[in-house]
């Protein structure tokens, strides 16, 4: 039996052969006009007080942008924003303060697209309760007015960039990329 099974031609059990293997996707050179717009959800809560000018911001990008029939950028791509203006909230009740513009998205094929979106929010004002509070205390308390300064220590609210949040961008500029062609 072991001389038949040594003896035998090779490959007789093999699976016949299959059809042609997959051709990789046509690559083709696809321009993205000026102003094309995709949707952004940044990808971690910002606050006013953990970030200052000139830090990155994560965004993601929401829906796939299809131009031509081409997908030119991919849904879950990153985009990158900046930090303009960082302002934790203050004595005496101020608002936080945080402003920023979003600076470019990866492409489908690895490229950095340049954005144009800015925004900001300014957080929680305390700054008219402070003030009457330390107006009624120093008016009916006036022995004791230096006390009502006290409510000056009371901080505004920090501004607040909450994950998942959805903002609407353009990409500056026409841009050609290289992405897989239409089915």
């Amino acid at each position: 039996i072991i001389l038949a099974m040594v003896t035998a031609p090779k490959g007789v059990l093999a699976a016949p052969p299959t059809a042609d293997p997959p051709q990789p996707p046509r690559m083709v050179g696809v321009k993205i006009p000026d102003g094309t717009v995709l949707e952004v959800e940044t990808t971690y809560a910002v606050s006013s007080q953990d970030v200052k000018a000139g830090d990155a911001i994560s965004f993601r990008v929401v829906n796939p942008v299809v131009v031509g029939g081409a997908t030119v950028i991919e849904q879950g791509a990153t985009a990158t924003g900046r930090v303009v203006r960082a302002k934790r909230g203050g004595h005496f009740g101020r608002a936080g303060r945080l402003a920023w513009s979003m600076q470019d998205v990866t492409a489908a094929d690895g490229t950095r697209l340049a954005l144009r979106f800015s925004d900001r929010i300014v957080g929680d004002s305390k700054g008219a309760k402070v003030a009457t509070r330390v107006a009624i205390t120093g008016v009916i308390l006036w022995p004791i007015a230096p006390v009502a300064l006290l409510h000056g220590f009371k901080r505004g609210k920090n501004a607040y960039l909450p994950a998942g949040k959805r903002f609407e961008a353009a990409v500056q500029g026409d841009a050609l990329v290289t992405a897989p062609g239409p089915h």
